[in-house]
Parts: C-alpha cells; structure tokens; sequence
C-alpha cells in the first residue's frame, strides 16, 4: 500500500510538525494487509518517539471490545439486575434495563457527570459499588439514544458475574487472548512501562504528573490500553459484526453516528456502510474505523486532546477506499493550528499582556474562530482535577473573550472542582445568559444546588 506512504504519511507529517501535538499512531487495514506508522512522542518530557507498540489508552474505543464480550455471554433481553442485584434507582425501574438497551444507549440511563479520575477506586469491588451508587438515579421517559457511559459500567459488571471473574479478566479471556492481544489490557498497571503512552493537557501541551484518566470504577466504558499492532490485528478479524451491526436506533450524526448497533456506531463514508467507535478522555483520544465490504479499516490514536482524529480517518479512507483526495485530505491540507496554542506559548513566557498582543495579531491576519482551541486546551486538565495547568489561560481567555459562553462554562467548572461554589455558580449563570441552550452550564448549576 505504496499509496499511504506517498499520499497519507506526508499529510500527517506536516499536521504533526504545525500543530499542538504530542503522539499520533496511524493505521491502515486493507484486505489483511496492515500499514502503520507513529509520529511525534509518547512524552513530551523524554522525547521518546511514538511506535506501532505504543500502548495508549483507548477512552471509549473499548466499548466494542465489551458489547463483543456481552453479547456472547449475556441473555440481552433480561433484566440486567439478573446479574446486578445491587442495581436499583429511585423511579423502581431499573428492571426494565437490559444489556440489549444498555450497548444501544437506548436505556434512558443518564450518563456519568464526573468519573473522579483524581481518586482512583482499584479494587475487585469497584464496578459494584458504582452500581449502588446509582440509586438515586432515574431513567429517562422515552428510549431514544441517550450515550451513557454508566450503562457500559453495568454491563461490564454483569460480565464478570456471568463468567465468575473480574471485568478485566472476563474480557481478556473472551476476546483479547482469543485475537491474539497479549499486551492489551484494561489494567493500567499491566501496561509495560516502556511502551506506555503519557497523557498531555493544558497548553502548552504537559503531561499531569499522577493524574491519568483510570480508575476500574469506569473500567468497561473506558480503560482498555492497546496499540496500532494489536487493534490492527483485531479489525481484520472483528468477531460478532452480523449482529452487532444491525441498527437498533437512528442517530442522526453523519458520518460516523447515523445510527447505533450493539456497541458500534454506524454510518456511511464515501458510499460504504461503515462501524466504527470514537473515544476522548483526557489527554488521549482515538477513533476506530471498519468498512466491512471492502475489508479494510481504520485505526488512529492520540496522547492529546488536540488532534482531529475524524479528519485523518476520512484522509486515510479517502486513499484506501478510492485512492483520490477526499473531505479528509481536503481537511487536514487546510487545517491551520488553533489559535490557542500560539496565545499560549506566549502566555507562558512572555505573560497576559504579550499574548493579548499575539491574539490580536493572529485574530487579525488569519481569522480563525475565536474560540479556536480554547475549549481544547484547558477541559482536559480539568476534568482531571488539575485546574492549576490552566487557570492562567482560563483567565486570559475569558478577558480575551467576555462574551464567550464556553469560557464561562469551563470557568464554573474549574471552580466547582476547586471547592468555590459560589464563584463557580456566578461564572455558570453568566454562561446561561450569554447562551440560554448551554446545558454543561445548567447542569453544573444543578450539581450546585443539589449539594447546597
């Protein structure tokens, strides 16, 4: 597949090299061939170069692995509380929850507002007090997609309570051993250090000291960590597609997310049906793409939350499905790097007033959104609880920005996460008034006032 090496690697070269970039993996499936590649470093502070052997974690990437697992071992149609029984909620419907429902998103399961990643729960016990923690929960009144990150929690649960393991272990045996993914784990501590990826936020990209987006309380929706060797491995033979395949419910978010299957997104890219996953936790990010009727798929894989891993994937499909530029190349070949990370360097070693200064020019010459990597730049760090990565740009962003609904809203959570209720509260009622549809803003208002 000469065709990546002259068409793809070169694109993905010259975004790495312009943009705010830490590590990038790269590959391509096509008729039981693989090609792949790594770019930029898995630490920014050791300069070591990513490779094809670089464990990342994978974010939500790891739901297929699970709904593979599942749908093998679970009845999908009963009540998930047959293997749950700790799981109640306070409207006495969790009886109506079933696996079926939850790998769909079509429980009316709301979704997790804080995974506490800055306190880890590793024990065996985990899973299971998360689904007590669930009791004063309510499901939502119609079965329309609903993503919710806490179904998966439950479903990876019932796994273990099916096959009489951990979660972890349960799924090891059901599908990584049986493809081959000997390095592949939802454990964290048995990812080999010298290949491990490192998470970077804030901006300038940094890398959160402890702070990692893991704990096994969130391990089925979010903690496999594996690399372009072993996924590639795995998609050329991707298990249980007939029937994970089939769509459950529309989406309406082209293309990936038309609809959704049992575990898998579905689509359409370039006229071919396409399965795929997304995931964004913080620091990583990664997308997995299949098309099955021309056996070829897509792997990409982050160690920042600034790379678009949709627009690489297009590019990458462009080439392999009609081996002429597309929306993805067309994208990546324009992509100009988001302004914050310019504003920010400046910021850093310079201060405020220089880099209000290299905002007003950059604002002025290229025209980028003005919010152009803000947003990118500062939610990772603190959803991790390390809002002391960002706080400097936070602030500069909203001077730079007043009437930024988005600046607000990142402010109030910042605040919140600080222990400054009432601080928080002023930034999120500003948010609302600057856009009354902000729903992170009301929500966050809503956290606040239940814990008044």
């Amino acid at each position: 597949m000469g065709s990546f090496e002259d068409g793809l690697w070169p694109l993905v070269e010259g975004f790495v090299a312009s943009h705010d970039v830490a590590g990038l993996a790269v590959a391509v499936v096509r008729d039981g061939e693989v090609v792949s590649r790594g770019f930029g470093v898995r630490d920014v502070g050791s300069g070591t170069p990513v490779t094809p052997e670089t464990m990342f974690h994978l974010a939500s990437v790891s739901k297929p692995f699970v709904a593979t697992a599942v749908v093998r071992k679970l009845d999908l149609d009963a009540p998930i509380t047959e293997w749950v029984p700790e799981f109640t909620l306070a409207d006495g419907r969790a009886g109506e929850v079933t696996a079926r429902r939850l790998l769909s998103h079509t429980s009316g399961l709301p979704d997790v507002s804080d995974y506490a990643w800055h306190d880890p729960q590793l024990g065996d016990d985990a899973l299971s007090e998360f689904a007590r923690s669930l009791s004063g929960w309510r499901l939502r009144d119609d079965s329309a997609f609903s993503y919710s990150n806490a179904g998966y929690e439950l479903l990876g649960l019932a796994l273990s309570r099916a096959m009489g393991t951990t979660f972890e272990d349960a799924v090891r045996r059901e599908v990584l051993a049986p493809a081959g993914m000997r390095n592949s784990t939802f454990l964290r501590a048995d990812v080999p250090a010298e290949l491990a990826a490192s998470p970077h936020v804030g901006m300038p990209l940094a890398v959160p000291g402890d702070a990692y987006p893991y704990t096994r309380r969130h391990a089925p929706s979010s903690t496999l960590h594996s690399n372009l060797d072993e996924l590639s491995r795995w998609i050329t033979n991707a298990p249980e597609l007939e029937l994970m395949s089939q769509p459950v419910v529309q989406v309406g978010r082209p293309p990936w997310e038309e609809a959704m299957g049992l575990g898998w997104a579905l689509g359409t890219y370039r006229g071919h049906r396409t399965l795929s996953h997304s995931g964004l936790d913080p620091g990583f990010g990664a997308r997995i793409v299949l098309v099955p009727d021309r056996r070829t798929g897509v792997v990409v894989l982050a160690n920042s939350n600034t790379v678009p891993a949709s627009s690489i994937t297009k590019a990458a499909l462009d080439i392999a499905l009609v081996g002429e530029p597309g929306e993805g190349v067309t994208e990546l070949r324009t992509s100009q790097r988001p302004i914050a990370g310019p504003v920010a360097e400046t910021l850093a070693t310079e201060g405020p007033d220089a880099a209000k200064a290299t905002y007003a020019r950059l604002t002025a010459i290229e025209q980028p959104g003005f919010d152009d990597g803000f947003e990118d730049a500062v939610w990772g760090a603190i959803e991790l609880h390390r809002t002391d990565l960002v706080w400097p740009l936070l602030h500069l962003w909203t001077d730079l920005r007043p009437a930024s609904s988005a600046a607000s809203t990142m402010t109030a959570w910042a605040h919140e996460l600080d222990g400054d209720p009432d601080l928080a509260r002023t930034a999120a009622q500003r948010a609302l008034t600057l856009d009354p549809t902000n729903d992170e803003a009301t929500e966050i208002i809503s956290r606040l006032s239940a814990s008044w």
